[in-house]
């Protein structure tokens, strides 16, 4: 017969996989900031966010935090989530662009299918790091489609840039970039994000702790 404390202790090993499987892992299983609480309240009423601003400045744990909230609104993905087709939706996930662009490719030579299209059903989506991607034409396709089909269902997305919208449009280049720009614009809130680097306060010794992965 099972123990108070060895059930909690289940329950609590059942919450990190659900995290680890939406993509947290390390201090962003339990991601908490004032600026994530923002982006899961556009989240709730169906509006995605564009998270901008140099490195260090907090963007992913914002991300993270929202995709925290987004797993315990759903009770980590225990329950059923239906979307449009009649199939469990993940309830969040958060992948970094290039990760999830290598994923489909890789498909492509005999890996793991199907990348793309969890990203797309999630009912949440945070694409880490957009704009460090290599901007090729396939590239550009692939998230205009993941975009494009997230707006369609009414799915908010979230993502994080060191780039403001404008410059990211310029990297990508030509009418598809303006293209992607343009829909990301429609579908977020874009939110710049200032203040000090956090991981060179904490290495200076001016934050209490460790680097604890903040971008």
């Amino acid at each position: 017969m099972s123990t108070p404390s060895s059930e909690a202790e289940l329950v609590a090993a059942v919450r990190r996989s659900r995290l680890r499987k939406a993509g947290l892992g390390g201090a962003y299983l339990d991601a908490d900031s004032e600026l994530g609480r923002r982006v899961d309240e556009l989240v709730r009423r169906g509006r995605g966010a564009y998270l901008w601003g140099r490195p260090g400045r907090g963007k992913t744990h914002a991300a993270a935090c929202a995709v925290r909230l987004a797993m315990e609104r759903a009770g980590y993905g225990l329950g059923t989530v239906v979307g449009g087709t009649g199939q469990p939706r993940f309830p969040a996930r958060i992948v970094t662009t290039a990760e999830l662009l290598a994923a489909e490719r890789a498909a492509f030579d005999g890996g793991e299918p199907g990348a793309m299209a969890r990203a797309a059903s999630a009912g949440l989506l945070v694409l880490d790091d957009i704009g460090a991607e290599r901007a090729t034409d396939w590239a550009v396709e692939q998230l205009t489609r993941l975009v494009d089909r997230r707006v369609a269902d009414g799915l908010p997305i979230v993502c994080t840039s060191n780039l403001p919208l404008g410059r990211l449009g310029e990297a990508w280049g030509g009418m598809p970039g303006e293209r992607l720009v343009s829909r990301l614009a429609g579908a977020c809130e874009r939110i710049e994000v200032t203040g000090d680097d956090w991981r060179l306060r904490a290495w200076r010794g001016n934050a209490p702790g460790t680097d604890s992965g903040r971008a």
